[in-house]
């Protein structure tokens, strides 16, 4: 038992990085590369057709002068007309209209992206 126990407490002092008053050095190194490659291809086409149609009608009756129905004494009855015609005038509009677009977009985008770093630390002190 006293051989493990003097075992144990060995091994603790040995495993002790320093002692209080002992001087240090630490130096740390770390270095990275990478690489980023970046091939994006386009290929857009869009299309598109309009087509319209149209149709427009009006149309007017109108009447200008007078229209007289008058009883005379012997119970006769009398139609003036007094300047009266009758107007009909209409308009008519038919119409297309018709628009193809075609649009093309197309190329490639190339990236290459290098990133290095070097880091170097050192610490030293007394503990």
């Amino acid at each position: 038992m006293k051989k493990v126990l003097a075992l144990a407490f060995l091994a603790s002092f040995l495993a002790t990085p320093a002692f209080a008053g002992e001087t240090f050095v630490r130096n740390e190194n770390s270095w990275s590369d990478s690489v980023t490659n970046t091939d994006l291809k386009l290929d857009s086409k869009t299309y598109s057709d309009r087509n319209e149609k149209y149709s427009s009608w009006a149309d007017k009756v109108y009447i200008d002068g007078s229209i007289d129905a008058t009883k005379g004494y012997d119970g006769a009855s009398t139609i003036s007309y007094n300047e009266f015609t009758v107007h009909t005038a209409g308009a008519d509009l038919y119409g297309k209209y018709s628009e193809t677009n075609s649009t093309t977009v197309g190329g490639t985008i190339k990236t290459k992206t290098n990133a290095y770093t070097d880091a170097h630390e050192t610490t030293a002190g007394i503990r």
